[in-house]
């Protein structure tokens, strides 16, 4: 939770419905407010015009791919500094390597069991806090 123990705004990318709707209604159920997005201009487009303390991505999207959106996430002030997870099936070295050079905080492999995302998305936004 973000320090005044409001719950934390997640925006979730995640082009299948499957997917997107399970992790979606596990963070709610962890207490977080979750807006969703099914395609990376969806995603550029939902962080303009709201504020969230994280973002969890997958990394293959149509419209803008992950890294594109990741990339332009990091260039813009209002996002600079928002912890970024990324997802992705693809358990290369290079999609890993891609997602973090781009400004991924974490790169978890799909798929991930919602207990080690969850723990993952508690310790990025208590690390945020920290920050603060």
């Amino acid at each position: 939770m973000i320090a005044n123990s409001e719950p934390a705004a997640i925006l979730l990318v995640e082009d299948y419905d499957d997917a997107r709707e399970m992790y979606a209604e596990m963070f709610k159920f962890a207490g977080h407010r979750v807006a969703t997005a099914c395609n990376g201009q969806e995603a550029l487009d939902w962080a303009s015009s709201e504020r969230f303390d994280l973002i969890v991505m997958d990394m293959a999207l149509p419209k803008v791919d992950g890294v594109t959106v990741i990339k332009t996430l990091r260039s813009r002030p209002q996002t600079r500094s928002t912890p970024i997870i990324a997802l992705s099936a693809t358990v290369g070295e290079h999609m890993r390597k891609a997602a973090l050079e781009a400004g991924a905080d974490l790169f978890c492999v799909k798929p991930c069991s919602p207990d080690e995302l969850e723990s993952e998305v508690r310790r990025l936004l208590d690390r945020r806090v920290g920050d603060q």
